[in-house]
């Protein structure tokens, strides 16, 4: 294969709850994630030997290379690959770019290296690159539990998502950090029938961030405003266009996306 090229699409937690620490270092939660229309594309294309990452905004540690050497790794593939990585997904938002990128790029050597490995395998690798990115390999609405690797496909229609995009950065690691020393107990939710709405660190967010606080009260006045992973993004979700195009001309800044029912990246395992 000379090219292969792929869409990588970003993750809504709509509940997302911690329920504690474990003794790993990770925490156990329950989530409910489902995936957008809004994606970064990857593009691999052929190397001698070496592995290669142009991107369009640089990242430190891009997880992307952590992927690529660890599927190689784990294959033992003599080949190497140049990967080009166009961000559409803006970063530490709480939107899984980074995670999603990882998982696409274990899935798009699958099929660029013809690697016989099973989805099973890619879960497993994808674990050890982040809580996560399992679930961009799964590549459909799930409930998740542990770490968040433990998915089950959850019934969910369609729906429309206005996004507001603080300009906060909030590193993953920084949030649980924080969420733990408020030592904030919270009864695990069961699996819900329907969409629940709750977010562990919304409201340390709110008391945090002032101006992230500002936004939810403006938000109010078209739709229920509820924070993505561990932010900063806010969405609103719709059932129908038209209210969500609505809203929007109120906040012409907001972002109109739509839910996935699958992955893109589903017709490369499956």
């Amino acid at each position: 294969m000379e090219e292969l090229r792929l869409q990588a699409p970003a993750k809504i937690n709509l509940h997302l709850q911690v329920l504690n620490k474990r003794q790993d270092g990770f925490h156990n939660i329950s989530s409910l994630f489902t995936l957008i229309d809004l994606c970064d594309t990857l593009s691999f294309k052929k190397n001698k030997k070496d592995i290669e990452l142009i991107e369009s905004v640089p990242f430190e540690n891009n997880i992307v290379l952590k992927a690529a050497n660890l599927i190689k790794e784990y294959c033992s593939v003599e080949e190497g690959v140049r990967i080009e990585l166009n961000k559409n997904i803006p970063d530490q938002k709480g939107l899984g770019g980074g995670s999603s990128d990882a998982a696409s790029t274990l899935i798009g050597l699958k099929k660029f290296w013809g690697l016989d490995i099973s989805k099973k395998e890619l879960l497993d690798l994808a674990l050890q690159l982040g809580s996560d990115v399992p679930f961009f390999v799964f590549g459909k609405t799930a409930w998740a539990e542990g770490r968040g690797e433990i998915l089950k496909e959850f019934d969910y229609k369609d729906r429309f998502f206005l996004l507001a995009l603080p300009e906060i950065k909030i590193s993953t690691k920084y949030a649980f950090n924080e969420l733990s020393k408020l030592k904030e107990v919270t009864p695990k939710r069961p699996r819900p029938k329907t969409v629940e709405y709750y977010n562990s660190f919304e409201g340390w967010l709110r008391k945090t961030k002032p101006e992230a606080d500002n936004i939810f009260k403006e938000l109010e006045s078209v739709g229920v405003p509820r924070l993505s992973g561990t932010g900063s993004a806010i969405f609103m979700e719709y059932e129908n266009l038209n209210e969500a195009k609505l809203a929007k001309k109120r906040f012409p800044e907001l972002v109109l996306t739509k839910s996935l029912e699958r992955s893109p990246l589903m017709q490369i395992i499956e």
